[in-house]
């Protein structure tokens, strides 16, 4: 159970299976808030406002696929954990198609008592993962830094033969870094 305030948007557009989800969600989840949206428009300007925790979208909805609201959001949020919660993945291809897109899970509406341990496995996943990002950012803006210490202590040394050229390869080094 996720015992944090948890943040959720929800794309789906059939009233029963938002209630059919919510009471899955709250199992997982039960100091979570959840936002739902309808359609398309109304999900862009949900994720425009704030930044959930997690995203559960169903796959058919009436002017967008899941598919295109889960490429929207990893295009704007990379790390953010999307599951799909839908009856339309009933194929191996499908389901294939959307974790290749960046889905980090999938749930058949079928099978909702699933989606309690599917939201806690990948919000603990999604946890690891950022850990991992932060240390990895940490390390290079070291490096970035250390570089620059490097091409200081060098500019201040006196004239020797190669100082441009290992100030120049420093900089390309640090610009690779950097970006």
């Amino acid at each position: 159970m996720i015992e944090k305030r948890l943040n959720v948007l929800m794309l789906e557009d059939t009233k029963t299976d938002e209630v059919l989800v919510k009471r899955q969600l709250l199992i997982a989840a039960p100091n979570c808030i959840i936002s739902v949206a309808r359609n398309k428009a109304d999900f862009m300007e949900k994720l425009e406002w704030s930044v959930p925790d997690l995203i559960i979208s169903d796959y058919n909805l009436p002017d967008m696929n899941g598919l295109e609201a889960l490429l929207y959001v990893r295009e704007k949020f990379a790390l953010l954990p999307f599951i799909f919660v839908t009856g339309a993945l009933n194929s191996e291809e499908q389901a294939a198609e959307a974790i290749l897109h960046g889905a980090s899970g999938y749930v058949l509406k079928d099978n909702l008592k699933q989606l309690p341990e599917k939201i806690i496995e990948v919000l603990h996943r999604t946890e690891a993962q950022n850990a991992t990002a932060l240390e990895a950012e940490r390390r290079r803006r070291e490096a970035c830094l250390s570089i620059q210490k490097v091409m200081a202590m060098i500019g201040k040394a006196p004239f020797f033969d190669g100082k441009d050229q290992i100030n120049a390869l420093l900089g390309e080094v640090l610009e690779t870094i950097d970006t």
